[in-house]
């Protein structure tokens, strides 16, 4: 019997080995009169221009067929599909030539001419007037051929000139203004994208004179090539434009429909309007206020039509935040040819919403939990476009693996649960009661109040319980730069239900009552951000900066009392902490990314504390920060806590981190990552049972702890799940001339990888 077996199972291997064989020739299903078509190459003759890398890169994109696709440069899908025969129902075979495989792409289906061609205007279109292109079919192989173009671009083409031929009608004169700033500048060679791009910058400066019904189709761009190897560009309106788009328009009635419904158009447009200052609103059913509108609507009656008022209108009617479809319309007034009524139809959302989610959480220092959130949105509240946000939000947190002191009493760690309640109504308009104002900006400005509380309980040591109320203004500047500035913002921490255990603990490590401590903090803080990232730019940065403040009014009109300055009998927190992080995105082609990232932190105590409060203070290490070392467990300095490298919970006022990430995307939603992480955390003031651990400018740069490791991603587009291993290359607190460790890494080590390695399970990018 075993026998048998063994025969079974190795004809089995065999059949599976000459089936692989058998695939892995990717010429199988080729026709004999045919060739597997393996891709094109684009030979450039003579000298390369400077915009030679674009121009090479653009024409291999348009050649036409494309070779079969390939991961890590084997075609899988056509070995997929060479395993398989022609499906007859659903099985095997019908996946692997209809799902999984990809059939051979064929030389026949090239067409090496209209290719060529193709390219020959792609060269003109960028000023290669006499460009010539040949093809060239390469076998390699009995069945496998290539393409190759050989382009020979000869003389490219630059502008002399820019003409602009107008008469000396209005529209004649708006389009000769004009010529300041043009995009067709001398001595540059040309392009067809430069005069499109021409075409419609002058389109735009029209439309925001009055010109509404002018459009780029109405100018005309002549081009003179026979002037030595320049071009002379001549820039008119065309002879047919109609008449209404030679004539500037005025505004008449600015009309508003915020109920509106594409199901029942008809019904949503009856109703008496409401007059309220320069707009109407028809809004039977009183859904909205007259005054949500005031901020928003920059046409106005008797105005001249500008199309950057009309956009912003559209911008900032979309960003309230209530309607899901924003429309305008332009309509000739019957019996005046030169003016327009507007008209805006609004689709509101579902006033009430709610949502609940559910979070899993795995980190760096063995704690595991979960998390649900529920949220009941009211987008409308008051009828004001308000959002009234009611949040709860409850979860458990664990430790898997924990260790206990010597006496069997708990460390830091073990089971917690936390529970949070908050209440915050987002109001569209800067709120004040001193006076009123708009920016001229596309998007609303926002005014936040919310109020909080939160239960945290750790299971046999403590329970905090902190209330905090915040009025926040929230503007952005531009499409790249945001504003926030809270005013006002006050939390109260008050601990109840400490516990003899955690007592015990604090004899040992008194820093952990700082984690503990009755605090109010009484300040505000503001923040700057710069993000360009939703451009496709090859670089792109990512700027964010942070003053928070605390005690700094109150600290002048309290009197000082027992030795400090108290409310309600609490002492109150007196610092001012600022904090920096730049991120630089480098794309060095489609494929690969390299990401910098500079972070900087530095708090200064005064008056009332000595230290900020622990909530303020700065943590290094985890999956977003050192990846290399667990969460908390680093510094501050190079001072080690050796309870526990597992429970450690280390906090600082400065802190400096640096981090380094080259990103590749592998193929379909998995990308990979090689990083170098390096920082550490200090204290402003020396602690004796924490030696090292003050900043010392003489000495932090010894300090640094570093890092490195590879990464795996599953970028689903919605979502991102992050895999990164890590292992420390620097430890700062091993002494001075030991603490490169890069020499002791032994990955085949089992004690080794349990005490360095460290897998990183999170979601979302670190930076």
């Amino acid at each position: 019997m075993i026998k048998g077996n063994r025969y079974i199972s190795s004809t089995v291997s065999a059949a599976l080995i000459a089936m692989c064989i058998c695939a892995c020739s990717t010429t199988r299903t080729v026709p004999d009169n045919d060739r597997l078509y393996t891709g094109a190459n684009v030979k450039w003759e003579g000298k390369k221009p400077r915009d030679y890398s674009t121009l090479s890169a653009e024409m291999n994109s348009q050649t036409r067929p494309k070779p079969n696709r390939k991961f890590a440069g084997m075609p899988f899908k056509l070995w997929f599909y060479n395993l398989g025969n022609e499906p007859k129902g659903k099985g095997l075979n019908y996946l692997l030539r209809k799902k999984w495989g990809e059939p051979p792409v064929l030389l026949s289906s090239a067409k090496p001419d209209y290719t060529a061609n193709v390219l020959e205007q792609y060269l003109v279109d960028n000023g290669f007037f006499q460009a010539a292109i040949a093809s060239e079919i390469k076998n390699s192989g009995k069945k496998k051929a290539s393409i190759t173009y050989t382009v020979t671009p000869n003389h490219r083409y630059r502008i002399k000139s820019v003409t602009y031929l107008t008469d000396s009608s209005a529209l004649g004169k708006a389009v000769a203004a004009a010529k300041e700033g043009s995009s067709l500048k001398l001595n540059r060679p040309y392009r067809l994208d430069s005069v499109v791009a021409e075409r419609n910058r002058v389109h735009i400066i029209l439309k925001d004179q009055g010109y509404y019904y002018f459009t780029p189709d109405h100018l005309l761009v002549e081009v003179d090539s026979t002037n030595n190897g320049m071009v002379d560009l001549y820039l008119k309106i065309k002879d047919e434009t109609p008449e209404a788009a030679r004539r500037a328009y005025r505004m008449k009635n600015i009309t508003l429909y915020p109920n509106y419904s594409l199901d029942n158009d008809s019904m949503s447009r009856r109703g008496t309007p409401v007059q309220y200052n320069h707009i109407r609103i028809v809004d039977s059913t009183k859904k909205f206020r007259p005054s949500v509108f005031d901020k928003s609507v920059f046409l106005k009656p008797d105005s001249l039509y500008r199309l950057t008022n009309h956009n912003l209108t559209l911008r900032r009617l979309t960003d309230l935040g209530t309607f899901k479809f924003v429309k305008g319309q332009f309509r000739t007034v019957r019996g005046d040819s030169s003016r327009l009524n507007a008209s805006f139809f609004l689709t509101p959302y579902p006033r009430r919403s709610l949502s609940a989610e559910l979070r899993g959480t795995s980190k760096s220092n063995n704690f595991v939990g979960s998390e649900i959130r529920i949220t009941s949105r009211n987008r409308n509240w008051l009828h004001a476009a308000n959002l009234l946000e009611i949040i709860l939000s409850g979860g458990m947190e664990w430790q898997v693996g924990g260790r206990k002191a010597a006496d069997n009493s708990p460390l830091l760690g073990g089971n917690s649960y936390n529970l949070k309640a908050e209440a915050a109504v987002t109001i569209p308009r800067f709120w004040q009661p001193l006076f009123n104002f708009n920016v001229r900006t596309p998007y609303v400005p926002r005014t936040r109040i919310s109020v909080s509380y939160e239960l945290f309980s750790r299971s046999q040591l403590y329970n905090l319980n902190a209330y905090s109320f915040q009025f926040q203004y929230i503007w952005r500047q531009t499409q790249y730069l945001e504003h926030k500035w809270s005013p006002i913002a006050i939390t109260y921490v008050l601990p109840t239900s400490t516990t003899p255990g955690y007592d015990s603990i604090l004899v040992n490590d008194p820093s952990q009552r700082a984690a503990i401590e009755k605090q109010f903090i009484l300040g505000g803080n503001y923040t700057v951000t710069y993000n360009n990232q939703s451009d496709n730019r090859e670089h792109s940065f990512y700027m964010n900066g942070d003053l928070d403040y605390s005690g700094n009014l109150a600290g002048l009109v309290v009197p000082k009392k027992d030795d400090a300055r108290k409310i309600v009998g609490s002492p109150f927190a007196q610092y001012i902490r600022l904090t920096g992080d730049i991120r630089h995105y480098w794309k060095l082609n489609r494929k690969l990314t390299w990401v910098n990232r500079v972070f900087a932190g530095f708090g200064m105590p005064y008056g009332n504390s000595t230290t900020l409060p622990f909530v303020k203070q700065y943590f290094i290490g985890g999956s977003s920060s050192l990846r290399g070392f667990r969460a908390r467990t680093l510094g501050p300095g190079s001072y080690r806590d050796t309870t526990s490298q597992y429970l450690a919970n280390e906090a600082g006022d400065i802190k400096f981190e640096f981090n380094s990430e080259l990103r590749a995307k592998l193929t379909g939603i998995f990308n990979a990552a090689v990083f170098v992480d390096a920082g550490n955390i200090w204290l402003k003031k020396d602690i004796p049972t924490k030696p090292g651990s003050k900043f010392k400018a003489s000495s932090f740069g010894n300090q640094m702890a570093v890092d490195g490791g590879v990464g795996l991603r599953v970028d689903a587009s919605i979502i991102v799940v992050r895999l990164d291993l890590a292992f420390p290359l620097r430890k700062p607190w091993l002494p001075s001339d030991e603490r490169w460790v890069i020499k002791d890494i032994k990955l085949g080590d089992p004690d080794w990888r349990k005490e360095n390695l460290i897998l990183n399970i999170a979601i979302g990018y670190p930076f």
